[in-house]
């Protein structure tokens, strides 16, 4: 049975990632530990305890309230608050601790990298060793079904073995996408289709197009996506500010805003 550690700042942008949760644990069985970091702290020792017994309260109120308007009933679930000063520390601390499977987070708002720029979700993505699921504030609960998988194809093999388990929680299709600038020349289109035959099945199919270089890989995701309408969007990154920079924060990449309903499995590589 897969865990899921779903943060929440009791915000209602935060409410995507819970909606999102919910609809995870609808099509598999799985385990949500709903999670919130409180940043202040006191010196005195009982008035920490006694802000920790509210935060309690108010953390599992808020859950239960969404639960209310999805009419699902609460099935394995847990209900934490931590106090600690680094919320991305306490939040990789705990995930650790109960040896979950991903940390499910939210969006701050429009422009879903444009709006991670010096959040939490930011520093999660370069740091965290556990897989993060990343859910838009405009996230709306629906069932997971598709995921598109953007890939380089260097470690396809690797790689494909853990969305393909993933998908299979669902029973969804995984469609690869790869984009590549040579595609036209030279032997590469016919490399490719060899990494397709060798790979492709009933549940998993390969799209290969053409890179513009003046755009970065998001630009070219965010068309795909308009078109496919995938459940979830699945990304290996290598976990360094330059790399997140080149891919999330190019020029065209802040011109567009990657607005998206989608949301984004993020694995390390």
């Amino acid at each position: 049975m897969k865990k899921l550690l779903v943060t929440t700042d009791f915000s209602n942008i935060s409410r995507a990632g819970i909606r999102f949760a919910i609809q995870f644990a609808v099509q598999t069985p799985c385990e949500l530990i709903f999670y919130s970091v409180n940043t202040k702290t006191f010196e005195n020792s009982i008035d920490n305890y006694y802000k920790k017994t509210t935060q309690d309260y108010k953390l599992k109120k808020f859950i239960l309230s969404i639960y209310k308007t999805t009419e699902k009933e609460v099935d394995k679930a847990e209900f934490v608050t931590e106090n600690h000063t680094h919320v991305d520390k306490a939040i990789i601390a705990y995930a650790q601790k109960c040896n979950v499977d991903f940390i499910c987070i939210n969006t701050s708002g429009p422009g879903i990298f444009n709006q991670l720029i010096g959040t939490t979700a930011t520093k999660l993505i370069t740091t965290s060793p556990i897989p993060l699921l990343i859910i838009p504030y405009t996230y709306r609960r629906k069932a997971i079904h598709l995921l598109l998988y953007a890939s380089d194809l260097a470690k396809i093999g690797i790689e494909l073995t853990f969305v393909k388990k993933f998908a299979a929680l669902f029973a969804a299709d995984v469609a690869v996408y790869h984009y590549d600038a040579l595609l036209d020349q030279g032997d590469f289109k016919h490399d490719f289709n060899t990494i397709a035959k060798n790979y492709q099945s009933d549940k998993v199919s390969f799209k290969f197009k053409k890179l513009n270089i003046e755009y970065s890989l998001l630009d070219h995701l965010q068309v795909d996506t308009r078109e496919i309408r995938p459940s979830i969007i699945v990304m290996f990154t290598k976990q360094n500010r330059d790399w997140f920079e080149r891919q999330f924060l190019s020029s065209k990449t802040r011109e567009l805003g990657f607005d998206t309903h989608t949301p984004i499995l993020v694995f390390r590589k």
